[in-house]
């Protein structure tokens, strides 16, 4: 007799969710995108202990009659698919069929669903057994009743995490989702507490708020495109406001959230230089996609697609999202303390300021506030303020001011503080610019053009450098010297793992030469690639900061006036090459706060 036996159908649903039901947060999906397939317009998810003890999906949708309810729970039983041309064209959520028997199979589970809100139909299984069936009173739509889940399956019950991490599961779960469809009406509660609620509103602005507050929703931009076979809309939440992790960067294809590392690191690559390092954007993209240029056929979970044109996709972002960044002032403004004599200092939110008086000042007691003349020179001026004698504007005419505020306001230069940091004024308020952080913009952008020749003119050494590599990494040199000497690089072996460097490009300051280029050959081999253009953003990185004025360093009126002006015309000056800002904003409102010249 064979070993080889049939699996029985109960057993083989246990090992189905297994792929399907990894958490609590799975079977929201799972019954939130059936609801969402039922054409619901209200969906409400009520939670017990996180799901750990219940999970409850109402929708509002098309319902199902007794036969239906009563197919549902039978593997591979679905409405989405029914041929092999179906399953190339899918544009509904949910297809494969499995998730209701999955889920069935590890708890108990009641569907109660109606088609006209006269009479309903119910059907409860537990551990995959049918416990009960019959008619019921319901209104139009679907009831789904999970409770215990994982009861059955120690190993994966025993794996569960607290109450608390699975609601945070199921909460980012349902903003992506409430993202994805921002025209039904979403609630969900845990222990009669609610964690979201949108109003259907179909504008993602006011969405934008309900799930990340008043401030995101403030400092929204929007580009959209069209590629073959895609559209693209692209929500984009200004740099000044920023995660830890790129968990926020959302991506949306017809409807479905899903996960793609390239396009992922696509929208962070957009932000380089915008961000500080190690922090991520807050992002959303739309993607409508012909289902012929997809597979979401490739895991249970359907997180997971497979995209055709990829890779256009991709270019596409490259393009659009620094074009975005590059087309609004991104100057930050700071939050300032306010003394209360109740509470102590309290940080006040500038998007939420209080309906606020303002005392009655003499007119001349307001001009020392906000001079609308120059500042006048201090003869003696101390270390840490230097104030430059007769202050001008930079922008001389309103056709200049006007064309300045495309980037950098019109401001004029007050002084300098602590030797780093240089102080402007307008009518708005004060800027205070890090000069470090500007000339390190500067001298990025003028090295990242610089790198993107890929004929490099070189500098002969007057005192060769001698370089010291591991065996592995000399192995690499010898390979590539030739294209070494390409990019500019001109080496002659010393010994076995030494080798002089003659030679070096234009672009490779002399100034502590010999660390830098360490740093560029690490580069180079580590990624196994002998090509200055691929890591051009790496590379002027690390030049532009040595050949940047310091901290603590005083600065002449002139090369104030240069640093300024040349900073205004970089493509993107509002922070440093590693993301740091620039320049920030103190209003003038706030100087007021701080002074207690306006008063709630």
């Amino acid at each position: 007799m064979g070993k080889i036996t049939k699996m029985p159908p109960h057993l083989a649903n246990m090992i189905a969710a297994g792929e399907v039901v990894e958490k609590p947060s799975s079977v929201v999906k799972e019954l939130v995108e059936n609801a969402i397939d039922a054409k619901a317009k209200n969906i409400r998810i009520f939670l017990q202990e996180g799901g750990l003890k219940e999970i409850k999906v109402v929708d509002d949708g098309e319902g199902m009659d007794e036969e239906d309810v009563r197919l549902a729970f039978l593997p591979h039983a679905t409405s989405k698919i029914k041929t092999e041309y179906d399953l190339s064209r899918i544009l509904s959520l949910g297809f494969r069929g499995e998730a209701i028997a999955s889920i069935a199979a590890v708890s108990k589970m009641q569907i109660i669903s109606s088609r006209d809100g006269k009479g309903g139909y119910q059907v409860t299984y537990q551990a995959g057994s049918m416990l009960s069936s019959g008619p019921i009173h319901s209104n139009q739509g679907t009831t789904v009743t999970v409770e215990n889940l994982f009861f059955n399956t120690p190993a994966r019950l025993k794996y569960l995490k607290p109450a608390k991490n699975e609601l945070a599961s199921i909460t980012y779960l349902m903003d992506r989702i409430a993202l994805a469809h921002p025209e039904i009406r979403f609630m969900l509660v845990n222990d009669n507490r609610t964690y979201l609620s949108t109003t259907a509103s179909n504008q993602l602005p006011s969405l934008m708020g309900e799930i990340y507050g008043l401030e995101v929703a403030k400092s929204l931009l929007e580009e959209s495109f069209i590629i073959d076979g895609v559209k693209g809309r692209l929500i984009l939440v200004k740099p000044e406001i920023y995660r830890a992790n790129k968990l926020e960067i959302t991506l949306l294809v017809n409807g479905r959230f899903v996960k793609n590392y390239n396009i992922t690191n696509a929208i962070v690559e957009g932000f380089r230089t915008y961000l500080p390092i190690g922090k991520y954007p807050i992002v959303v993209l739309y993607l409508e996609i012909d289902p012929m240029l997809i597979d979401v056929n490739v895991h249970p979970s359907k997180t997971e697609i497979k995209i055709s044109n990829e890779e256009q996709i991709i270019a596409k972002l490259m393009e659009v999202i620094p074009k975005a960044l590059e087309s609004t002032i991104l100057i930050p403004t700071r939050q300032v303390y306010t003394k209360d004599t109740n509470v102590g200092y309290e940080k006040l939110n500038i998007f939420e300021l209080p309906r606020t008086k303002v005392k009655e000042e003499p007119k001349e007691e307001l001009e020392k506030i906000l001079p609308k003349k120059p500042v006048q020179s201090i003869k003696e001026p101390t270390p840490s303020l230097i104030l430059r004698e007769e202050p001008t504007p930079y922008a001389a005419t309103p056709t200049q001011q006007e064309e300045d505020r495309k980037k950098l306001p019109y401001f004029e230069y007050v002084g300098q503080a602590f030797g780093t940091y240089l102080i402007f004024q307008n009518e708005e308020g004060l800027y205070l610019m890090d000069q470090h952080a500007a000339a390190e913009r500067i001298n990025y952008e003028k090295n990242y053009e610089l790198l993107g020749n890929p004929n490099q003119p070189t500098q002969e050494l007057l005192v060769p450098i001698l370089l010291n590599f591991t065996k592995s990494e000399a192995l690499f040199i010898e390979d590539h010297l030739a294209e070494f000497e390409r990019i500019g690089f001109s080496l002659e072996p010393m010994s076995q793992t030494d080798y002089v460097l003659r030679a070096v490009p234009l672009w490779a300051k002399l100034d502590d030469a010999k660390n830098i280029i360490s740093k560029i050959f690490a580069l180079l081999i580590e990624n196994k690639r002998v090509d200055v253009i691929t890591f051009r953003d790496s590379i002027a990185k690390q030049i532009s900061c040595k050949g940047s004025i310091k901290a603590n360093h005083a600065l002449s009126r002139a090369e104030i006036d240069s640093l300024v002006e040349q900073l205004k015309q970089c493509k993107n000056p509002y922070t440093c090459p590693h993301g740091r800002p620039t320049i920030i904003k103190l209003s003038s409102t706030d100087l007021e706060k701080m002074f207690e010249r306006i008063q709630s």
